[in-house]
């Protein structure tokens, strides 16, 4: 697993924290000063798969990453977006042409979904780092698939 990923991941969950922290504020919920974090069951799930996936356990992750995406929450673009970070750094280690080609695709579908629900919106721009990194990772995949698919 590249070192860029493992900085992302973290990255993208305290972005996504600290977002739903400000709105919390903003909607009175919190005390003023005080942003409170409230952990969703996606965001717990995903952050759960991040470590499985941090330790290797691919399998296990990807079974967690689908289960926060069929809860439909808050978090599930960022979800969609780790997941394809999965498949991208699985798909450039498999030794299989198959596999990779398989792994690149599942990507390319994450992180357009990730995009399409919103965490490459204008708002959020302004907001954070995860976006870029969407479309950049969006951009790599397809140029992988591309590659390998013309070998």
């Amino acid at each position: 697993m590249s070192k860029a990923h493992l900085l992302i991941c973290p990255v993208l969950l305290l972005f996504c924290a600290l977002s739903f922290a400000q709105e919390n504020s903003r909607s009175g919920s919190a005390k003023q000063g005080a942003p409170k974090v409230i952990a969703t069951d996606d965001m717990k799930l995903a952050m759960k798969a991040g470590k499985l996936e941090t330790a290797g356990k691919y399998d296990e992750a990807l079974r967690l990453y689908a289960q926060a995406i069929d809860l439909k929450g808050r978090f599930t673009p960022f979800v969609y977006h780790n997941r394809g970070m999965l498949f991208l750094h699985r798909a450039k280690a498999s030794q299989d042409r198959q596999s990779r080609i398989a792994d690149l695709q599942h990507a390319i579908d994450d992180f357009q979904a990730s995009i399409r629900l919103g965490a490459a919106s204008k708002e959020e721009l302004n907001r954070g780092l995860e976006n870029v990194a969407t479309r950049a990772n969006l951009e790599e995949a397809t140029k992988l698939l591309e590659k390998e698919r013309h070998q």
